[in-house]
């Protein structure tokens, strides 16, 4: 409650900044889809009139506390480049630096992170929010092209704001703080050598990882043919609409099956939203095995696969959900450290027979295509893929052997 001898316009200003601080509170609990005026009401402790009063939607609302989240986010990208002013050090001192700002973002920042994340999908959903994606985009370009100069990478700017975007991403889901931090900085390390074009050094931790998570590959549940066709109509809804569209009738509907059968099958919400990731996580899963067709396997290909990716949220939701509730931590390992499956055949296409794409060099590519899709998501076809493709030539540029190229 607030003091009443503080003069009306503190009152005025302390209501609408706990609004929006409540705003970046609930989507890191909740996500964006999940966050109703009622809700932030209570959270908040304000009267739903004073939310409509001072912003006059929740689309609004919305706008303005991403506004407040890229101002955070400048300030903190300002903070560490006065840290580095008069720094210039080779490229060795590098994959340390990018993995301790990864590690600061996503741990001692984890609201801003989520508020980012956030961000990106809202763009996708409504024309309000470009806005707000290109300003996060600007943070992380001329975080990079501030940084990468000072160790002589001047070249490597865009490509690393790509794999930060990724990286930093993937760093918010917990499983062993240890082995997580250890692997961030074998990655960092193999990103500065790759950009060299030289094969990336060996990753013990990262190796340990991926083995701890086939070891750790989590038992899902066998279902008949009713509930698996539940799991799937459900992961559809997620993927399509978001966690928010996910009900006991959105279902019925999607599967062809009457509310009593679904209700019958998954007594809770918690449960359906249970099926949905196990079927979300099971897709990524058989995708990533099978690999693909043929076409994959060139730069045309990949380009062409990142742009049929652009318009499924389903494998975000899951990143989102594993990085929020600990209750689905039997994912992180498999998520984390089990990625490149099918970018690394893809990657080892395009270089050929003259080197052999290790695990790290792998989940190097992995992560920076997926920092390419979530960056260029929500443009037209022509320019995801003028701009994807523009980036790739770059780092193959870079990292391939010469005269490799596969179009």
């Amino acid at each position: 409650m607030h003091d009443k001898s503080a003069p009306m316009s503190e009152a005025h200003n302390s209501s609408k900044d706990r609004i929006i601080d409540t705003v970046l509170q609930l989507w890191e609990e909740v996500g964006s889809t999940g966050l109703s005026v009622r809700m932030l009401s209570q959270t908040a402790a304000v009267p739903v009139s004073s939310i409509y009063h001072h912003f006059g939607s929740l689309e609004q609302l919305f706008v303005v506390a991403q506004e407040h989240a890229c101002a955070c986010a400048t300030a903190w990208r300002d903070r560490h480049l006065h840290d580095l002013k008069g720094a210039r050090m080779d490229r060795q001192a590098f994959g340390p630096l990018l993995a301790a700002l990864i590690d600061d973002w996503a741990y001692q920042e984890r609201r801003l992170a989520f508020a980012a994340r956030e961000g990106q999908k809202l763009a996708f959903r409504s024309p309000h929010f470009q806005a707000a994606m290109a300003r996060w985009n600007t943070i992380w370009t001329e975080l990079w092209h501030e940084v990468c100069p000072r160790f002589g990478l001047e070249n490597s700017a865009m490509l690393t704001a790509r794999l930060f975007e990724s990286e930093s991403f993937l760093h918010m889901i917990r499983w062993r703080r240890v082995v997580d931090r250890a692997g961030l900085e074998e990655f960092a390390r193999g990103w500065a050598v790759w950009l060299e074009g030289r094969p990336v050094p060996a990753a013990p931790h990262r190796d340990f990882a991926r083995a701890e998570a086939l070891r750790e590959f989590p038992a899902l549940p066998e279902r008949d043919d009713t509930a698996s066709r539940i799991a799937q109509a459900a992961a559809a809804i997620v993927s399509q609409r978001g966690t928010a569209a996910l009900t006991h009738r959105a279902v019925a509907a999607e599967a062809g099956l009457t509310l009593g059968i679904v209700s019958h099958k998954f007594r809770t919400i918690a449960e359906l939203m249970g099926a949905a990731f196990e079927a979300l996580y099971l897709r990524n899963v058989s995708i990533e095995e099978k690999g693909g067709s043929d076409s994959l396997w060139s730069l045309n290909g990949v380009v062409g696969a990142l742009e049929r990716s652009a318009s499924n949220f389903g494998p975000e939701e899951l990143l989102l959900a594993v990085a929020r509730d600990p209750s689905l931590r039997h994912f992180a390992a498999q998520l984390r450290y089990l990625r490149g499956r099918t970018s690394g055949p893809q990657l080892q296409a395009i270089f050929g027979p003259s080197r052999t794409v290790s695990p790290l060099e792998a989940a190097l590519f992995s992560g920076f295509l997926s920092g390419q899709l979530r960056t260029h998501q929500a443009k037209p076809s022509d320019l995801f893929r003028s701009h994807v493709r523009q980036e790739l030539e770059q780092l193959l540029g870079l990292v391939m052997p010469r005269g490799a190229v596969s179009q």
